[in-house]
């Protein structure tokens, strides 16, 4: 135990000698002091610093002992800090005034070393016995707002899949089909080289990116087959209605979403919708989810196709590598394709996956 005591007394005399008696504390491997000679210079210390004990003088010009005391006691810190006073004045009045006035002790000169020592180290032993379980306290109360933080974090992901479900509850994707966008969306992100935090935020927007389908009419949502050009002109701005809803938002997590649900159509080449991006002027977060989206979409039913076998999408992806998707994100899921299964494997739909030859009937314009 090192503590730290602070010292204050206009003599330097006395300062000399309490400092000799603090060097040969039992049981205190060394001792830490602090010396001041005027009462205001103390108090600006103990503003910006915590002693484990102080030792005050009371006869001192400008602010005597009283008046620090007084004045510390008032710190928030320094409500459990033991205070001694020392006077070399035996009147009782004074020792009522300095206990009154914050001191827990009170000594008088000349002073008995062994007694003094021994006060001191009562008083020390009664500070680290306080301070050990008040550093138990607050590493308690720093593991249950970690776990509060975390608990609402929890509640914030579930908030935002029931949320984005609404935009699959009309049509024949599954919350489950939110699930595994978000995961390897994820996925992608960590090959990638992105952040923890750019990892998290991306698994929890990529459930919105088809948020804006909300807006779309169910005739033409649930529609079997192709659209018509009017019909498929109303469902490429579902990318735009959920823009619109989301961009505003003060939470970075919503304007990522915003940045997904516009730009997840998008296509390397230029040829997506809604603004016809080129390569890497396509957000990242729309590049990934892009990939993910689409891997999931070729393997599920929809009203307009039956589901793809897990060959013939990888081969589909393959060839659309720097058409359709960013090359650095089609890579990094191929050598990934065992992690990607697993996630489809893990959130699937029994009536999702297919191990047929069934071939696509494609969505488009009739």
């Amino acid at each position: 135990m090192n503590p730290t005591i602070l010292l204050l007394d206009d003599s330097k005399e006395n300062l000399v000698v309490m400092q000799g008696m603090l060097k040969s504390l039992p049981g205190m491997a060394s001792i830490n002091s602090v010396i001041f000679s005027a009462g205001h210079e103390a108090l600006v210390w103990c503003r910006e610093n915590e002693p484990d004990i102080c030792i005050v003088d009371y006869n001192m010009p400008g602010m005597n002992g009283i008046e620090f005391l007084v004045e510390v006691r008032k710190l928030p810190r320094f409500k459990g800090i033991p205070m001694v006073m020392v006077t070399g004045s035996a009147d009782s009045e004074l020792r009522q005034l300095a206990l009154v006035s914050g001191a827990n002790d009170f000594v008088t000169r000349p002073v008995n070393p062994d007694d003094f020592k021994a006060r001191l180290c009562n008083l020390l032993t009664l500070r680290m016995s306080l301070v050990n379980p008040l550093n138990r306290v607050e590493r308690l109360a720093h593991d249950v707002e970690l776990l509060s933080r975390q608990t609402i974090e929890r509640e914030h992901e579930q908030i935002i899949f029931k949320l984005s479900q609404l935009s699959t509850a009309r049509d024949e994707e599954t919350g489950n089909h939110m699930h595994r966008v978000a995961h390897i969306s994820r996925l992608i992100a960590q090959e990638l080289g992105q952040d923890e935090q750019f990892r998290d935020m991306i698994y929890l927007a990529a459930p919105m990116h088809d948020i804006g389908k909300v807006g779309i009419p169910d005739k033409i949502l649930l529609k079997p087959g192709k659209l018509s050009p009017e019909e498929w002109g109303i469902m490429k701005t579902h990318t735009t209605i959920g823009y619109e809803v989301l961009k505003d938002s003060s939470s970075s997590l919503l304007r990522m979403g915003a940045d997904i649900a516009h730009s997840h159509h998008e296509k390397y080449n230029g040829q997506g919708y809604p603004r016809g991006l080129v390569g890497e002027k396509i957000p990242l977060v729309g590049r990934i989810v892009a990939v993910a989206d689409e891997l999931d979409a070729l393997l599920s039913v929809r009203p307009y196709k039956q589901a793809w076998t897990f060959k013939d999408v990888l081969v589909q992806m393959r060839q659309e590598r720097g058409r359709h998707f960013d090359p650095d994100c089609i890579d990094v899921m191929l050598r990934n394709i065992d992690a990607v299964l697993e996630i489809q494997q893990r959130f699937s739909d029994s009536s999702e996956m297919s191990l047929s030859n069934v071939r696509p009937i494609q969505r488009g314009v009739a």
